[in-house]
């Protein structure tokens, strides 16, 4: 490996500035770390580069509506119009870059921990982390960047691969089929590592044994893994399987980082920029019926429309929470043709979230509904319960990829169904550093 440049204990995005030609990420100083703490500085540095993409995700879906008086609209009308090829000047790029300056953190322990640190439950631990850092940055470049993994896919573009410091190789995007078996690899390692079964409130922002299963469960899913993605949901939830009971005066919102469901708290999923410049949609706001307690403590009502309390400030920043997994499961299971087993973990979310009587009439309605039916219910049901956390685009670019039209500034567009946009395009700064990409 050439050119290994240590770097300093810096703890922002500002350790990283912009002078390699293909990914744009240099280090700056000459501090080698040596010690537990500077590895987990480093570590610390990792999680917090991860970008807030998440948040603009939302605004390709059928959840917000632009508020065009709003002085942020001007940076995310094109984001919301899925206007990635030629976008206004003043539009916020894409996040690209950071997932890379948390892979470089990532790297930069994974190589050199060996030779500073003899092991034991803390220095793997670190390590641990970082290697799922790496596989989870990947798996969210995948989710932005390319097609859905499936065996007809596996031979399309991925993304660049980044497992090694040297900042004179090629960031060519490898195939998305050697993609993802660098993000299992490294997520199979990196669980092995951990010696923590979950992180203490506060640092829950951190990866734990539970938090590497509920990462798997999310990337079987997503592959359409289904047995594999149960199981894994089913290791996180036998750790804890608590759920935040709405019905409990004072209860803590399900994504605050210190409700009993939380798992990590690592994503901003509702940044002041994109939470500024939207309203809850009609769409989203209608999808909640009589009894559902989600509406009323996920959404306020603002003049004559409505945001939302699920973001704001770092207090609710989520990537993975036990309401997920139970609907992983429930979904799972309906695949495999297992409606019982499905039904029972969608039954316990629901009467968390709706009152006594109108949970009494969501279970007898389930009596009458086909499988295909109960599968729709619960697709439907991630919508409502994960709302405003940044899954839903990658939910309907997995599964049916339905037409969504947005309108704004006099321009109405059409998100067609199976429309190639689903796949999001580099972002144009990314190209210009790195023409490779679109190799």
């Amino acid at each position: 490996m050439k050119n290994i440049i240590y770097f300093g204990m810096m703890m922002t995005i500002g350790a990283l500035t912009s002078c390699n030609k293909y990914l744009d990420i240099q280090p700056v100083g000459t501090v080698i770390p040596t010690s537990e703490s500077d590895f987990r500085g480093l570590m610390t540095s990792g999680y917090t580069s991860f970008p807030a993409h998440k948040s603009y995700l939302s605004l390709r879906t059928d959840e917000l509506l632009l508020d065009e008086s709003s002085t942020d609209a001007a940076r995310t009308k094109d984001i919301y119009l899925w206007n990635d090829q030629n976008p206004d000047p003043a539009t916020t790029a894409y996040p690209y870059l950071a997932f890379y300056k948390s892979i470089f953190y990532s790297n930069q322990i994974i190589s050199t921990i060996d030779e500073k640190l003899t092991s034991n439950a803390n220095v793997d631990q670190i390590k641990g982390e970082a290697y799922l850092m790496r596989a989870y940055a990947h798996f969210e470049l995948l989710n932005c960047y390319s097609e859905v993994y499936s065996a007809s896919n596996v031979a399309l573009r991925g993304v660049p691969l980044s497992t090694k410091i040297d900042l004179e190789q090629r960031f060519v995007p490898a195939t998305i089929g050697d993609s993802y078996a660098q993000v299992l690899s490294d997520m199979e390692k990196g669980t092995a590592l951990l010696t923590v079964e979950d992180q203490a409130k506060g640092v829950n922002y951190r990866f734990s044994k539970r938090g590497a299963y509920a990462m798997a469960s999310r990337i079987h899913l997503y592959r359409g893994e289904w047995k594999v993605a149960m199981e894994a949901a089913e290791k996180a939830l036998a750790i804890n399987n608590k759920l935040v009971d709405l019905n409990v005066a004072g209860s803590k919102l399900p994504n605050d980082f210190e409700s009993e469901e939380m798992i990590m708290a690592l994503e901003k999923v509702s940044i002041p920029e994109v939470r500024s410049s939207s309203f809850i949609s009609p769409s989203l706001l209608s999808s909640y019926s009589d009894g559902d307690l989600r509406k009323g403590r996920y959404f306020q009502k603002r003049g004559a429309d409505y945001v939302s309390l699920k973001g704001g400030e770092n207090r609710f920043n989520v990537s993975f929470r036990n309401a997920d997994l139970y609907l992983t499961i429930a979904e799972c299971n309906l695949r495999l043709g297992n409606t019982a087993e499905a039904l029972k973990y969608l039954s316990a979310l629901k009467k968390n979230r709706f009152t006594a009587d109108a949970y009494t009439q969501q279970v007898k309605a389930y009596a009458n509904l086909s499988k295909e039916q109960l599968l729709d219910a619960v697709l439907l049901e991630r919508k409502r319960e994960l709302a405003l956390e940044g899954l839903r685009w990658y939910d309907l670019k997995r599964t049916t990829r339905p037409a969504i039209t947005h309108a704004s500034f006099g321009r109405t567009v059409t998100l067609q169904q199976n429309d190639p946009r689903y796949v999001i395009r580099y972002p144009q700064e990314a190209i210009n550093n790195n023409p490779d990409l679109l190799k």
